[in-house]
């Protein structure tokens, strides 16, 4: 924690004027509180050189203080392109607000990016409202009046959703994703156009890394235009208190990156972050943190979470894709995108990378094995070296300068690894921190995944979540076990996010439109929604006593797909179902009371 507290007390003004200047927005779904920045630096409350980024939110103890996306390679003249993310104190950065360029000169201005110093906070609550009230003005069996009572207001998230770039500054035409509702192709949420988001919540922000000189890392720009969404569920225990973050990433400039990697770093701070040990599950593409002893106690002004500690950790769900070679490819050894997706599928040139290799350093300890602060040094971490050019090397702390220790490409393994495909095909022995009896400390990590190349106007999508996993008992060793079954549920829910797997890589994996998978059970003003009988083969029963007649009335199947479109007699309702399927369904009730939504097997 001294590093926050120093680098802002050296220039405490400095750093409150570039926090003000900078805007962020939190989900706070759940238990969760978690900040980004319109520059993408995700966690800290830079104004305060605290952790925004807790669970639960009330009590203040962090799971992590920064986190962020990096990027680096080599141009065809071998220079060093990077962009980074560490801390965001003293105002370094290497990313900014806004979109490039279309024309392969990257560029914008500073006018342009103070238009997108935002981060977009959207509900998927109010998406539903919105859809009804537009789906109810264009149904002759809906009477908006008495749907809607109170009338119906346009969130602003909703008007000034950057849907649409300027062209005539040379944006893309099509920025953020959104539901064209009438089909004109322009975007007027007053037409009932809306944001298409993942999630019951979602953040939003626009950012690249070409509008001024990199005072994080220091190295030369890419060119590259950002859009991420933090994204996170509600009601369903196998998501609670995960955030998903999704990342589509441009090549706004006209050079090949070669030897191009893309990390995810994250400063990992379980309450106190002076005690803890940090490890990684390769086949999961988990790195996790748990706390190095039985207690977790409050330290340097941070509260701790006490005798019974959580996990956390950072899964890779979605990597990008390798390049294109006309095979059904499977892992080996000698690939470096060991544990990815796609692999010996079927399916031709759909491998993506998983987790390539984990990289950690210290808060403090030897010079080259803390943070990097030269440019070189932040390329030397995403390649898997300590800032000082060593090899992560395999046992003990991961640095050796014994000429025969053997490198790997993930940090406390453990026995995650089986086939050595870390360690160039040779298996080892399981290795984790507490086996090497290393001293609980501070850790910061980095997600891997490369080397490949970066191609001009090339998009890439990504996937990550942070999960968190509180074991009721047995200590940290039962919290970690805990988690790694977390991060099998959400990886397992992943795969069936609507679009996020089908999409080209130039379009949002969002398939707008389609029900949300985790579209929440509401009851609110509009009461509780209660189908009886359940499972039914003829009709069913629809109580819902808030809910007033002409209220619209969806009805969906398992795969998203509106099979009913009607409006409520009051608040019974009986529905035929004896022309459907057999399988699960989905109801939801809107009117100006809320909404109410309920599942219903037809046998």
């Amino acid at each position: 924690m001294d590093r926050r507290y120093t680098a802002c007390l050296a220039a405490l003004l400095l750093c409150a004027q570039l926090a003000n200047a900078q805007a962020y927005s939190e989900l706070t779904l759940n238990a969760l509180r978690v900040r980004m920045y319109s520059n993408g630096l995700i966690g800290p409350d830079l104004s305060a050189g605290t952790s925004a980024f807790t669970v639960p939110s009330q009590s203040g103890a962090a799971l992590l203080y920064s986190s962020g996306l990096w990027l680096g390679g080599l141009s065809p003249d071998a220079q060093l392109k990077m962009a980074a993310h560490l801390y965001g104190a003293n105002g370094q950065r290497d990313y900014f607000p806004g979109p490039l360029t279309n024309d392969g000169l990257a560029t914008i201005t500073p006018q342009q990016s103070a238009l997108y110093d935002q981060v977009w906070l959207i509900n998927q609550a109010d998406v539903d409202l919105h859809r009804a009230y537009y789906d109810c003005l264009g149904n002759p069996g809906c009477d908006v009046s008495i749907a809607f009572p109170n009338g119906y207001t346009v969130p602003q998230a909703f008007i000034s959703w950057p849907a649409l770039g300027d062209i005539a500054a040379g944006q893309d035409l099509y920025l953020a994703p959104f539901f064209d509702y009438n089909g004109d192709g322009n975007y007027n949420p007053f037409d009932g156009d809306h944001p298409c988001i993942h999630g019951d919540q979602a953040l939003y922000s626009i950012f690249n890394d070409k509008l001024s000189t990199h005072t994080q890392s220091g190295a030369l720009p890419i060119g590259v235009e950002v859009h991420a969404m933090p994204f996170a569920y509600t009601n369903d225990p196998a998501l609670a208190n995960t955030v998903f973050v999704m990342y589509k990433i441009i090549n706004r400039s006209t050079q090949t990156l070669t030897d191009f990697h893309i990390g995810h770093f994250a400063d990992l701070e379980l309450g106190c972050g002076q005690d803890d040990h940090i490890g990684t599950d390769a086949q999961r593409g988990l790195i996790y943190v748990v706390n190095g002893d039985e207690e977790d106690a409050a330290c340097s002004g941070a509260p701790g979470f006490g005798t019974q500690p959580p996990a956390f950790g950072m899964a890779i769900i979605k990597g990008h894709l390798l390049e294109a070679d006309g095979l059904d490819n499977a892992e080996t050894a000698t690939e470096l995108y060991q544990y990815g997706t796609g692999y010996a599928d079927g399916v031709i040139d759909n491998e993506r990378f998983g987790l390539s290799g984990s990289m950690y350093w210290l808060g403090q300890g030897t010079p080259g094995t803390t943070d990097p602060s030269l440019a070189n040094q932040y390329f030397n971490n995403i390649r898997g070296y300590w800032a000082n050019g060593m090899p992560l090397t395999y046992g003990g702390t991961g640095y050796s300068l014994d000429p025969n220790a053997v490198p790997t490409d993930y940090a406390f393994p453990g026995a995650s690894d089986p086939a050595g495909l870390g360690t160039a095909g040779v298996p080892q022995a399981p290795w984790t921190e507490a086996s090497a009896g290393n001293i609980p400390g501070d850790r910061r990590v980095l997600a891997r995944m490369g080397p490949g190349t970066l191609e001009p106007g090339e998009h890439i999508n990504l996937l990550l979540a942070y999960v968190y996993a509180p074991a009721p008992s047995g200590g940290a060793t039962t919290s970690l076990d805990a988690l790694l079954q977390r991060v099998d549920s959400v990886r397992a829910f992943a795969l069936d996010i609507p679009g996020m797997w089908n999409s080209m890589e130039e379009h949002w994996s969002i398939a707008c439109g389609e029900l949300p998978t985790g579209l929440p059970e509401l009851g609110g003003a509009a009461g509780q929604l209660t189908i009886f009988p359940n499972p039914a083969a003829l009709a069913i029963q629809l109580n819902a006593p808030n809910m007033p007649p002409g209220a619209l009335m969806e009805v969906y199947d398992s795969r998203g797909t509106l099979v009913r479109n009607f409006t409520t007699t009051g608040p019974n309702t009986t529905l035929d179902v004896s022309s459907l399927r057999e399988g699960l369904y989905l109801v939801r009730m809107v009117s100006g009371n809320g909404l109410v939504v309920g599942r219903f097997i037809k046998e």
